[in-house]
């Protein structure tokens, strides 16, 4: 019997659904390896294997070492609905689920946070001990006006009794700790060699036995020594 243009028109319609079913049907069973979907998806294997692993991504193992995943699962893997997936995952796991792993979250971020601060804390104690060092040394200034602290060496001597010569001798044999330095004292005359505390002190150890050293009001220049420039 001859087909009229409708029955053939409705039969191919028929037919191309026919086709569509089939070719559904063959997507929805069509399984591809871990490489093959990171390919599919545009993604690295590593990520393929994350996301079965966290399963947001489901798998087969037809045999030990293999691993399948379905093409129709991985429509809804691609780039940028991992989290989607994720979010959903969690929004079916219900609100306790996701205050748990909110928490674990949380907690994280807080160690990390006391981390930072101990790395903070470390690098404050570092800065301030190289600090220090500057601070000591911009308190006994080498310069400007003798320090108060300070004595001039010659005139130190001069006030003892003790030869100037003696005293150079025995400061180049490193006997006598000097400070060195371009001072004015209170008269204005230039210092270069100057007496501490520590420094007086090792003075009158060393010349209180000469036979012409001369005693002043505040020997014997202890550490409670506060010559300031008169000896």
């Amino acid at each position: 019997m001859k087909r009229t243009g409708f029955t053939s028109s409705y039969q191919d319609t028929l037919s191309g659904h026919g086709e569509d079913h089939d070719k559904k049907q063959e997507h929805e069973s069509l399984y591809v390896t871990i490489q093959e979907a990171a390919r599919y998806c545009g993604v690295s294997d590593k990520t393929i294997q994350r996301a079965i692993r966290a399963g947001t991504l489901l798998a087969r193992y037809p045999q030990p070492n293999r691993c399948e995943i379905a093409v129709s699962d991985l429509d809804t893997f691609m780039p940028g609905r991992v989290q989607t997936a994720t979010r959903h995952r969690l929004a079916e796991q219900g609100p306790v689920h996701v205050q748990t792993e909110m928490e674990h979250h949380v907690a994280a971020l807080e160690q990390r946070v006391r981390q930072l601060e101990y790395l903070v804390a470390a690098l404050q104690d570092k800065s301030d001990a190289q600090i220090r060092p500057s601070r000591v040394k911009a308190r006994e200034r080498m310069t400007g006006s003798l320090p108060k602290s300070f004595v001039s060496l010659l005139a130190f001597a001069k006030l003892h009794g003790v030869a100037e010569s003696t005293v150079q001798t025995h400061m180049d044999m490193g006997l006598l700790p000097v400070k060195r330095g371009a001072w004015r004292d209170a008269e204005s005359t230039e210092v270069t060699l100057a007496l501490d505390s520590s420094g007086r002190t090792a003075f009158y150890q060393l010349y209180r036995s000469f036979p012409h050293f001369m005693k002043c009001p505040r020997c014997s220049h202890g550490y409670l020594d506060s010559v300031s420039g008169q000896g």
